[in-house]
């Protein structure tokens, strides 16, 4: 019986981890490490692909990789 609560709040643990994670990590990665999320609305200036990531509302621009930073 101690089994079953043990893994039962572990498991409620995880998911509410993980929901945490979930709502601050992005957010934390693009303001800290410069990993945006591929923009809906892409543009071209006549040199590079630029866009507005939705994430953290700041103008984007996409490398040779295919990266957006």
């Amino acid at each position: 019986m101690e089994v079953v609560f043990l893994i039962i709040t572990l498991g409620l643990s995880l998911i509410i981890s993980l929901s945490l994670c979930n709502t601050f990590l992005p957010k934390w990665a693009c303001t800290t490490f410069g990993w945006h999320k591929t923009p809906e609305r892409q543009g071209f200036d006549g040199c590079s692909f630029t866009g507005i990531c939705p994430r953290c509302n700041k103008k984007v621009l996409q490398d040779s990789q295919g990266n957006w930073f």
